[in-house]
Formats: C-alpha cells, sequence, structure tokens
C-alpha cells in the first residue's frame, strides 16, 4: 500500500463519522413545532389574548408542559394527539378542536411521522406570564 493510500484508508472512516454526526446535528436541530402568532390583544388591564397557528413537522411534538390557563386548539391539516398524564391519550382529526386544562401535564404531537399537521391556538392569560411551561 502507498504512503497516500494508507493516510487515505486511515483518513476515510474519521471523515465518513464527521459528515454523519453533522447530518444527524442538523436534523435534530430542526424545529419540530413552527408557531407563527397571528394576533395578540390586550382583553382587560392585566389579560392579553393571543391567537397563532403551528405548523407540526412530521413526528414533531412539544414535550410534557403545562399551561397557567385554558388553551383552545383547532386542528386545521392532518391529525394530531394529545397526551394527558394519568389519561388515554386521544387522537384529533382536521376540523376537530379541543381544549387544554390549566395545570395539566401532557405533550401534543404530530399523529403522522410522514406528513405535516396544522393546528390554530388561542388562549387568554395574565399579560406577562409565560403561555406554557416545561413539566418534568
Amino acid at each position: 500500500m502507498t504512503k497516500s493510500g494508507a493516510i487515505l484508508a486511515l483518513l476515510l472512516p474519521a471523515l465518513s463519522a464527521i459528515c454523519i454526526a453533522g447530518a444527524l446535528s442538523a436534523h435534530a436541530q430542526q424545529p419540530t413545532i413552527k408557531r407563527t402568532d397571528l394576533v395578540t390583544a390586550d382583553q382587560s388591564g392585566t389579560d392579553s389574548g393571543y391567537l397563532w397557528v403551528a405548523d407540526i413537522a412530521p413526528g414533531g411534538a412539544t414535550g410534557r408542559h403545562t399551561h397557567p390557563t385554558p388553551r383552545f386548539v383547532y386542528v386545521l391539516e392532518g391529525s394530531v394527539v394529545l397526551e394527558v398524564d394519568g389519561k388515554p391519550a386521544h387522537t384529533f382529526m382536521a376540523g376537530e378542536g379541543f381544549a387544554e386544562a390549566p395545570g395539566e401535564v401532557h405533550n401534543f404531537r404530530n399523529a403522522s411521522t410522514t406528513a405535516s399537521a396544522k393546528a390554530l391556538g388561542f388562549q387568554v392569560a395574565p399579560k406577562g406570564t409565560p403561555l406554557q411551561t416545561s413539566a418534568q
């Protein structure tokens, strides 16, 4: 084996590993849910209303979290699964809506691993309050 052949034999596996790791890292950094705020409006001296569209990538999920106030969701496209701790998971199709109760730990995810989903969300909360908080 020539010197350049030996160097190539050593470098090729290392370069392949770097390329694979970079591709996996780039894929992992893709947002699974893109939220587009449509309207924010003062509802009173202390509360604001929020309306948004969520584009949910195939297999995308929010992770377990809670809300301080009720959140209302209407599925525009595809289907989504609401997984509330201690309750059976429930799938909602396009044209269906549901409410997420305040303080209830849950995960919201796209039911499909191959097709995107889209949902409309609405929530009223005290000004300055995070609309959701991650759960352990």
